[in-house]
């Protein structure tokens, strides 16, 4: 008989040896899974708990976004890009808000119902005879209680990750910050005070600014040149010096947006100020 033979009729052999162990493991590990599941008291009770219980789903509502502009980038804070996702919604959040706090209050209810009325039973078997292994029956017992747990969202958060990048989109840095609920109310209020289209509080005005503004990316700035053929679009000129600017300005509602941005020149865009000028 060859080695190579040998060798392939060693490997088979360890592989049935391994299969075979594989499976009287499985086998015995199934036999105390469901003698569990089907004779123990506490997970009983505990089934019945739990088709009691029906917990909100809260989505996740963290943010991210990306910019090809360091000074855009540095300008921008977190809580900034937060402000403006909540000028727009903020009812979203304010429902996820609703969901986890009526799931703290029902989850308070669900534990005590757990420790009164599952913890005592834990143990305790609905026949006499039981498996040999009664060590192995309490671990199962203990993981199958752990398995059935819900586990709802009580402590709502938002991670805004803000990531700054080259304008081909290689990674260079980012910061990111997370707010918890007593910020996200405080935040959402001062959002919603407003007199007809005009904020109250001059900080949300500013961050929802700043957001707006820094959606003029290197790449859109670009497009943009290009598109106006690197004119300015009112004197027509051909400078070094062209800027975007805001058709609409942000100050009085405008987006950024193609459709409301254009070339100008410095001069001709500090003389239109915050007017509505285009050609």
């Amino acid at each position: 008989m060859s080695l190579g033979i040998i060798i392939l009729v060693v490997i088979l052999a360890t592989i049935a040896v391994v299969v075979s162990i594989s499976v009287s493991v499985f086998v015995y590990n199934k036999k105390y899974r469901d003698f569990v599941l089907n004779h123990c008291e506490s997970i009983k009770q505990f089934q019945l708990i739990n088709a009691k219980y029906n917990f909100n789903v809260v989505p996740n509502m963290d943010m991210t976004n990306t910019y090809d502009n360091e000074n855009i980038y540095g300008d921008i804070s977190c809580m900034d890009y937060l402000i403006y996702q909540l000028a727009y919604n903020y009812r979203k959040v304010e429902s996820c808000l609703d969901a986890t706090y009526a799931n703290q209050s029902l989850y308070s209810e669900y534990k005590k119902e757990f420790k009164e009325s599952v913890i005592p039973l834990t143990k305790h078997y609905d026949v006499n005879e039981l498996p040999r292994n009664i060590n192995k029956l309490e671990k199962v017992e203990k993981n199958e209680l752990k398995k059935m747990l819900k586990n709802p969202i009580t402590d709502f958060s938002i991670t805004v990750k803000l990531v700054l990048t080259q304008i081909n989109g290689v990674y260079r840095h980012s910061k990111y910050d997370v707010f918890y609920s007593d910020k996200l109310e405080e935040l959402i209020e001062d959002v919603k005070d407003k007199r007809g289209k005009y904020y109250e509080r001059q900080y949300i005005w500013d961050a929802i600014c700043r957001v707006e503004r820094g959606k003029v990316t290197n790449r859109m700035r670009f497009f943009i040149y290009e598109r106006d053929g690197y004119r300015c679009q009112i004197c027509g000129r051909r400078t070094d010096d062209l800027e975007i600017d805001h058709i609409i300005p942000i100050s009085r509602g405008g987006k950024s947006t193609p459709d409301n941005l254009q070339t100008l020149c410095h001069r001709c865009n500090y003389r239109k100020g915050s007017n509505i000028i285009y050609r």
